[in-house]
């Protein structure tokens, strides 16, 4: 893990205790946190009542929500991505947390003074490695930050293009380096509102989702450089209240990919355990759609590895209206050692439709609180 700025200030009971809860907010399988950082996420939630409700109905402005939201409480840009190199193939993911640090938008002229705290997230997996980093920063002397159309940490940055209707990302982690343009094939980004099926993140956030981005660029691997090419998924989610983990229940979150055109989101709080009926459902998303737009499914998504009860990296899809049989299993087995209770990597999906065989890809995290 690695922290910019903000984490070694002492003084700020909030500041230190927001840091340690955008740990919780959304799993990495990067190293463990401090234990002073470690903090229960029911302090999140209630650093969130004192910033009030985005409206229940939010009116999309393009290009300019996909830039930052300083007023709400909390916001994360996520885009995650399978490559296609000349090596391997190599997934990724990556993310930046916004939280703000006060209500008080009064401007204060100090170099270091900030509104705003930021984590990020780079996470490398193929079927040889998985590698992770984290960064922890503020809003001040440049360290990280958001304007119009950006987001960044230091040199990891996520930029929207509006004369391409495009992203450019740009992160690097050990010997690998990514200069990637993402570019949208559907227009405009599926609206989200809410997180349905989830009783506690409702109804405080808005933000959108993109199932069908195609990407090429560069990826620098050491002292070479390589184009390539892939497809990724982008979600950008503002408001008071995003999905956490929290209590018995623990948090998956899964992006699935089939190569039709069809794309799913799923989120499930689940009992630690494993026992009893999980929350949360899957939102379709159809490319052979006249109207493409989100279709709440009921049908069945659930893990199926026994090996592994607390982190199922095995889980299977069936749409029995559909005759759609799919299973989505790690590229990369092995848990992560390292004691966090998380997991996050690349999925790869084997099935069939109506007998005829089809594959995907998918991006599965999950936190045990």
């Amino acid at each position: 893990m690695r922290f910019s700025g903000v984490h070694k200030i002492t003084g700020s009971v909030l500041l230190s205790g927001l840091l340690g809860l955008m740990w919780w907010m959304l799993p990495t399988n990067s190293s463990q946190p401090p234990p002073a950082e470690r903090l229960p996420v029911e302090v999140l939630l209630t650093a969130a009542e004192s910033f009030a409700d985005p409206p229940a109905k939010w009116d999309y402005q393009f290009p300019a929500d996909h830039g930052a939201h300083p007023e709400q409480f909390g916001e994360y840009w996520l885009v995650v991505g399978r490559l296609h190199t000349p090596r391997q193939t190599l997934g990724f993911q990556l993310a930046f947390y916004r939280l703000a640090l006060t209500t008080d938008a009064t401007h204060r002229t100090s170099h270091w003074a900030a509104q705003q705290a930021y984590r990020a997230q780079l996470v490398l997996d193929s079927s040889q490695d998985g590698r992770a980093e984290e960064r922890y920063s503020r809003d001040a002397l440049g360290l990280s930050g958001a304007e119009l159309y950006s987001v960044w940490l230091e040199d990891w940055s996520l930029v929207f293009d509006p004369e391409c209707d495009c992203w450019h990302l740009h992160a690097a982690l050990d010997d690998h380096r990514l200069n990637l343009r993402l570019q949208a094939a559907t227009a405009p980004p599926l609206p989200i509102t809410g997180v349905p099926g989830l009783a506690v993140a409702q109804p405080g956030s808005h933000g959108y989702w993109w199932p069908d981005l195609q990407v090429q660029g560069q990826w620098q691997y050491g002292a070479e450089e390589y184009p390539v090419t892939g497809e990724a998924v982008l979600e950008h989610v503002w408001g008071r209240r995003l999905p956490v983990a929290q209590g018995q229940l623990s948090l998956n979150r899964l992006w699935l990919v089939l190569e039709e055109g069809t794309a799913l989101r799923c989120l499930q709080l689940r009992r630690r355990s494993g026992g009893g009926r999980p929350l949360g459902e899957c939102l379709l998303w159809s490319a052979q759609s006249d109207t493409p737009a989100w279709q709440p499914v009921s049908d069945r998504l659930r893990p199926v590895d026994s090996t592994q009860p607390l982190y199922p990296l095995t889980w299977s899809l069936e749409r029995p209206a559909q005759a759609l049989e799919v299973e989505f299993t790690a590229v990369r087995p092995h848990m992560r050692e390292g004691g966090l209770p998380v997991w996050s990597g690349l999925l790869k999906g084997q099935g069939k439709r109506d007998r005829q065989a089809l594959s995907g890809w998918g991006w599965l995290e999950f936190t045990q609180p």
